[in-house]
Formats: structure tokens, C-alpha cells, sequence
């Protein structure tokens, strides 16, 4: 009889231990996360959610990091402002579909406060850690909220970057203060929905790169890799949300991290020598920071020096330009007649970076030779360009202010500038209109 009972406890222990392994990437409404005790970790074991230190640090941070790979590699914090001091940290999730973040005599160091509302009082509510390192809240299957709206400074495949304009939610990447401290830094990157949606990065409030608009096959401001058989890149624009996404192609793993020290980088795991190498990274070069050859200029890397000013432009404060500052950018010769255009032309400038769009029109069914119509009816338009450059172009984008951050780039966009027909090249390519 002894050996029965014994054989019954083995057997309840062990179905016991079978149930936790397969709610190991869950918890139900009331259950707890402790530090030092219990973790998630995702069905593919890929990621991990639970407490950690940073670097030399001694807070407590509840946050995801990499399981099966490069362990210990963080990529989402939830209480980055709040640090916990010692392990008296929980996490819990109330039968309201809140995440709650608690800690000796404190019963709020972070909530996740959900967007959207429980169904019902019968309703199942669930927060579970998936294998692509989000973690979502779940009302009888149904997301309420996920942390991937709510990133860091990684950006991994699956994640949506731009702007819910239903909710008014937008996605933001902020650095953390140092490798030891993931509260917010000073760099941020964000996708801009002023004029026609690009992608900005600052320090601080000030605006230091930028990667161009989307144009079909990639941004205008990031060299595009036709042979690209790792990730594929997609823009989604209606009315209800904008948004860039990149997808993996393969099991290789990669995230997008905004360092600390303000670099956007395109990470690779490589399992041969376990480490992470930098596949990409946004700011190539000295073109690649805003806006350095100022209004009406245009960057060229291969030249020295790197600015000069567009055809029919001349230096603002040429003292300034031959000390190498070219802030000031450049003036017209000649000003524009507008009225009703006679005068104007437009010069075509190939394979460019085109200019900040955050002062744009756009409209995509418009033909190349509409947009110019346009902008020459337009007094304040400077410049026009194809939306998308595939098969062919199509769709209309419109610069209405000053031309910022142009840059001569190895590529299929092309931009048309508003001149005074007499500055004009005629040996070079132009519309009379």
C-alpha cells in the first residue's frame, strides 16, 4: 500500500510538472512573476521574460531577453523609470487584463494599463510570452495589449514602427542613458507622419538623421539591397494606420538597436562565433547627417568638399562656405516668377536622397507629369517628385518649403527642382510644362 502511495505521488508530481512546462510562456488573471523564482519563456524557448541587473547595476528591471541565443541579451524593459532596489520585485496580471509591476511597499512601480477593454466578466485574460519577443495580454484570445507598442531601443521583426491614427498610439525607439541604465536617453527615432511619412532620428529636440521617405522598393535614404534574401521591408499607409514592418525570410536572427550612444544598427546573430555583428547601420556617413549642406544644397560624399549648392543656387554666406560651414545653405540667383509659371522650369536631378518631406503634399494616383502641373500652379512649390519609383513611378510628392538634406545617392529616385528658365542647363534634363 506504502508503494502505491508513493508511486501515486510520483505520478501527481510528475503530470504537475508536466502542466508548469506547458504553461511556462503563460500566466492566468492572480498569478505572479517573482524575482529570482520564476520566469516565462516562450514555446520555441527563444525568449525570456523575468527580472535582470543591467550591466554593473544593481536595480531590478522586469524586461525579455534573448533564451536560446546570446542569453542575457535584452530586448524590452518594462519598468525603465522605476527600478527596483532589491528582489522584493512581482509581476502580476489582475482580472482586468492590467500588467502589474509591485515590489516590497510599493503596489505600482509599473502598470501596462491596456488599450482596449475586457469583454465580459466571464471573459479569460491571459499574458503570454510569444517566440518572437512580445509579450501580449489576451481577452479570450482577443490582444488588448502587447509590448511590442511599446518598444525600447530594439526593434525586432514583427513589429510594427509608425502610428495608429485610430488611437493615436505611436510607436517610438529611445536609447537607454548607458549600458548600465535602460531609463530613456537622449536619442530617439520615430516615424514622422507631417507631409509624407519618413523615418527621424534626434538628440534630444534636435532633428541629427533621417532615412528618407518610402518609395516602393525601400527608403530613398538607405542603400537598398535588391539581393537581399535575409528580411524584405514593407510600408503600409490607409486610414486607419501607417507603418513600416520587416519580416525574416529565414531562421537567422537580427534586431534593429538604437545604442546608447545614438547609432541605429542592424544586428546579425552569427552562430559560428556566438556574437552579434553589424549588418547595417543608418548614418553611413557625413551625408547622412541632417541637413549639412543646408537649404538647397546638395551632398555628394565622393566630392571634396562634400556640399555644394543646386543649379540657379549660390551660396547664402559664401565666408561661411569657404570655412567649411555650410549650415547656412544656399540662395536663388534669380527668384521664381510663379504668377502663372512662364517663366519657371524644372531641373531633373537623378539618383538622389530626396529632401526632408515634413513640409510635403502627396497623392498617390497622380502621373509624374500631373505632380508638375501641380507644383507649378503651386507659388510655394520648390520641388516634385514620383511617390514610387516601380515600374516606372507613380503617385505625386510635392516640397512646399525650403529643400533640406538632398544628397547625391546611388539610386533610381529622381527629383525635379523649381527654377527660373534662364538658370536652366539646356544641355541637361528639364520640363517646360
Amino acid at each position: 500500500m506504502e508503494d502505491q502511495y508513493i508511486h501515486l505521488l510520483f505520478f501527481v508530481a510528475f503530470i504537475l510538472l508536466l502542466l508548469d512546462c506547458n504553461s511556462l510562456d503563460t500566466i492566468s488573471a492572480n498569478q505572479e512573476i517573482r524575482d529570482g523564482k520564476t520566469t516565462l519563456v516562450s514555446e520555441g524557448e527563444m525568449f525570456e521574460l523575468g527580472f535582470f541587473s543591467p550591466g554593473k547595476s544593481k536595480n531590478r528591471y522586469m524586461g525579455i531577453w534573448y533564451n536560446k541565443i546570446s542569453y542575457g541579451t535584452v530586448v524590452w524593459v518594462a519598468n525603465r523609470e522605476t527600478p527596483i532596489a532589491d528582489r522584493s520585485g512581482m509581476l502580476k496580471l489582475n482580472r482586468q487584463g492590467n500588467l502589474v509591476i509591485c515590489s516590497g511597499g510599493n503596489p505600482m512601480v509599473w502598470s501596462s494599463n491596456p488599450v482596449e477593454s475586457m469583454q465580459g466578466n466571464n471573459s479569460v485574460v491571459v499574458a503570454k510570452l510569444l517566440d518572437t519577443g512580445n509579450l501580449v495580454v489576451l481577452d479570450d484570445n482577443k490582444t488588448i495589449w502587447q509590448s511590442f507598442d511599446y518598444p525600447g531601443d530594439t526593434y525586432l521583426p514583427g513589429m510594427k514602427f509608425g502610428k495608429d491614427l485610430v488611437t493615436g498610439l505611436q510607436t517610438i525607439m529611445t536609447s537607454w542613458k548607458s549600458p548600465d541604465d535602460p531609463s530613456v536617453g537622449v536619442y530617439s527615432d520615430i516615424h514622422d507622419t507631417n507631409g509624407y511619412p519618413q523615418n527621424l532620428r534626434f538628440q534630444g529636440e534636435v532633428l541629427i538623421g533621417r532615412l528618407g521617405p518610402w518609395h516602393g522598393l525601400g527608403f530613398s535614404g538607405f542603400p537598398l539591397d535588391k539581393t537581399n534574401q535575409i528580411y524584405s521591408l514593407d510600408f503600409v499607409m490607409n486610414e486607419n494606420e501607417i507603418y513600416h514592418i520587416y519580416k525574416l525570410k529565414s531562421s537567422i536572427a537580427q534586431r534593429i538597436i538604437l545604442t546608447w550612444d545614438g547609432r541605429t544598427l542592424t544586428l546579425q546573430w552569427i552562430e559560428r562565433i556566438q556574437d552579434w555583428i553589424v549588418y547595417a547601420e543608418s548614418e553611413v556617413d557625413n551625408c547622412d547627417r541632417f541637413s549639412l549642406c543646408g537649404a538647397y544644397g546638395i551632398c555628394n560624399i565622393n566630392k571634396h568638399p562634400p556640399c555644394s549648392c543646386m543649379q540657379g543656387f549660390e551660396p547664402r554666406h559664401p565666408e561661411e562656405w569657404e570655412g567649411s560651414d555650410w549650415a547656412s545653405g544656399c540662395k536663388r540667383k534669380k527668384p521664381l516668377t510663379c504668377g502663372d509659371g512662364k517663366g519657371d522650369g524644372f531641373l531633373k536631378i537623378p539618383g538622389v536622397k530626396v529632401p526632408d518631406t515634413r513640409r510635403s503634399w502627396y497623392n498617390e494616383s497622380m502621373t509624374l507629369r500631373e505632380c508638375e502641373i501641380a507644383c507649378k500652379r503651386n507659388c510655394f512649390c520648390t520641388g516634385y517628385a514620383n511617390l514610387d519609383i516601380r515600374n516606372g513611378g507613380s503617385g505625386c510628392l510635392l516640397w512646399l518649403d525650403e529643400l533640406l538634406d538632398t544628397r547625391v545617392y546611388d539610386g533610381d529616385q529622381d527629383l525635379y527642382i523649381r527654377m527660373v528658365l534662364d538658370n536652366l542647363d539646356m544641355g541637361r534634363g528639364f520640363s517646360l510644362g
